[in-house]
């Protein structure tokens, strides 16, 4: 799984959380299992279509940047950055289907705790349900 989805996707709803009213935030809390449940199972479902999953990693190579000198002038010099690259990783069909199964278990579970605490977040919150 790319390890930087989840970052973006969390640090979005970071910002949108702390925007929301109390009861948006709550909701939000309470939904945050399902959100990343689901997120994985549309990946391995992406995998089982394509065939391999991807993974991301980051790798070092030279390319232009801007260095400094020893008086702080800058000037442009070739140094390490580094990348983010995508790579195939192959599968086992089988075991990505039999996680895929155990993911929708998840998501149900879930999603019926969540439903019971947005119930609960709306009692606590009723004047802006």
């Amino acid at each position: 799984m790319p390890a930087f989805r989840p970052l973006t996707a969390l640090a979005a709803l970071a910002l949108l959380a702390a925007c929301g009213t109390p009861l948006e935030r709550c909701v939000l809390r309470a939904e945050r299992e399902v959100r990343l449940l689901t997120e994985e199972l549309a990946e391995r479902q992406g995998n089982l279509i394509r065939g391999y999953a991807l993974e991301t990693r980051i790798v070092p190579r030279l390319g232009p940047a801007w260095c400094r000198d020893s008086e702080g002038r800058v000037y442009s010099c070739v140094d390490w950055v580094d990348t983010l690259r995508e790579f195939r990783r192959p599968i086992d069909p089988r075991a990505e289907r039999a996680r895929v199964a155990l993911l929708e278990d998840a998501i149900a579970r879930e999603r019926r705790i969540a439903d019971a605490q947005i119930a609960a977040c709306r009692t606590q919150f009723p004047e802006e349900g």
